[in-house]
């Protein structure tokens, strides 16, 4: 599962990249095209905005494996020792792993949902459907990160202690 994951990881780093390569082409186009040529492309802004939407929702999953999201370190401050801040770190991925597998969840019925409606975007007429994925395919893929990184930091803590009574 390591070799899938750091294979996935690579992946959706250059997804990451290059979706927000092409929004920025995007977005200099209009821009281009409303200045200079007065004229505007009706689907440009549309489909940007679901770029990001689907960029949003892969950061968050690619910014748990470099400890990138913004965390209140006070408590850390507080709790000196490194045990306490093991729980800590615990408790908080226990309580983002319980909300992941509930966006997952509900997502999956949002998007059940808007199957069963066929709802279409504004502009494109592209199905929400695919905008909306977004949520529950991120989520999914941050909880499977959250379960590694426990199994992870159990095999640590079992190798570590059976150093200790090694020696």
């Amino acid at each position: 599962m390591k070799k899938f994951m750091e294979k996935y990881n690579l992946f959706e780093e250059r997804v990451l990249i290059l979706s927000l390569a092409f929004n920025v082409l995007l977005v200099f186009t209009q821009i281009i095209m409303r200045s200079i040529f007065n004229l505007s492309l009706s689907w440009s802004e549309e489909l940007s905005r679901y770029i990001f939407i689907w960029q949003i929702w892969l950061g968050t999953s690619i910014a748990y494996t470099s400890n990138a999201h913004i965390k209140v370190e006070l408590i850390y401050d507080v709790f000196k020792s490194e045990k306490a801040h093991l729980i800590i770190k615990l408790i908080v991925d226990l309580i983002w792993l319980i909300f992941n597998i509930f966006l997952t969840i509900k997502g999956l019925e949002l998007l059940n949902s808007m199957n069963g409606r066929n709802v279409l975007s504004s502009g494109m007429r592209l199905p929400l459907i695919y905008i909306y994925a977004s949520l529950p395919i991120s989520s999914f893929v941050l909880s499977l990160r959250i379960i590694l990184s426990f199994i992870d930091l159990f095999n640590a803590k079992t190798s570590s202690s059976c150093k200790k009574e090694d020696n």
